[in-house]
């Protein structure tokens, strides 16, 4: 049976250097679609320009046609950066800025993510220059993110997908009778942090009062909540003091669940949720890093 969605366009942007993480993003993409599209009937499509962009002449330079057919018409837009900032265009720093400053100033929904990770020691130190230069410029106009691992900028990816998807599902229903979303739960570390004196007199800042705090997102409350926490590679779960239990999370509203963040060799895992809505059992998996 025919479903109507809501279509989302995700356009994936990056510098050559950068094709694996593409990948992910892509993935982080498809993974939403198939967890959410049938039940919020909203649903993501991916663009990268080396797949769909239409080859072009006489309609200026190859990244105007670029801009024509992606920047300009995506509804969100997805940006990571390894190492290079990418080579200059006629109006900007890099092709992947110009989308990036394009898509912004139109009023799309733009996330920008660095890596953390390694650079390798053959790297073009002028890019490394350029690109934290632009890094700079875009705190300075706004919040940007970094990534420390494939799995991590899944996650984070998977966390501004359910941000504007949500944005978009509640502008839809103020118009039309759509159908409420669901419950929709994510979990993620909080801390909080104070001031502690070190053998040599020095004053640093420790995290205290560690918690997993778990968010209904959704627009029902979820019921008979029960999380399972998996490890990813060697290392050890987080130290859990509260049963990962809860009769009943509202929506908008959330739970915290007191423990202690195992900083070893394992800084990734696996949070399953589990939880009814009106009998009905759902299950979804989120992974999660507690760096």
């Amino acid at each position: 049976m025919a479903i109507q969605t809501l279509t989302l366009s995700v356009l994936i942007a990056s510098p050559g250097d950068t094709a694996p993480d593409r990948d992910v993003v892509e993935d982080s993409i498809r993974s939403w679609n198939s967890d959410h599209t049938m039940r919020r009937k909203v649903h993501l499509l991916p663009l990268r320009w080396e797949l769909g962009a239409v080859p072009l002449v006489g309609q200026g330079d190859a990244q105007e046609v670029i801009n024509a057919q992606f920047a300009d018409e995506a509804d969100i837009v997805i940006a990571v950066f390894n190492s290079r900032l990418g080579q200059a265009t006629k109006r900007a720093v890099s092709g992947t800025a110009e989308e990036i400053l394009r898509a912004r100033d139109r009023g799309a929904a733009v996330h920008v993510f660095f890596s953390d990770a390694p650079i390798s020691r053959d790297h073009d130190p002028e890019q490394l220059a350029a690109l934290n230069s632009f890094r700079k410029e875009l705190q300075e106009h706004g919040l940007t993110g970094s990534y420390a691992s494939a799995d991590d900028l899944k996650a984070k990816v998977r966390t501004c997908l359910e941000h504007d998807a949500y944005a978009a599902g509640t502008s839809e229903s103020d118009t039309s009778e759509s159908p409420q979303t669901g419950a929709l739960l994510r979990s993620s570390f909080q801390w909080d942090t104070e001031p502690k004196q070190d053998s040599k007199g020095r004053v640093r800042m420790r995290r205290v009062r560690e918690r997993l705090r778990v968010e209904n997102m959704g627009d029902i409350a979820a019921e008979n909540v029960v999380l399972e926490m998996r490890p990813v590679g060697e290392g050890h779960n987080p130290h859990v003091f509260d049963e990962l239990t809860a009769d009943r999370i509202p929506s908008k509203s959330f739970v915290d669940f007191l423990l202690a963040l195992d900083m070893g060799t394992s800084r990734q895992g696996t949070i399953v949720h589990r939880w009814t809505e009106s009998g009905t059992p759902y299950e979804e998996e989120q992974t999660i890093s507690w760096l």
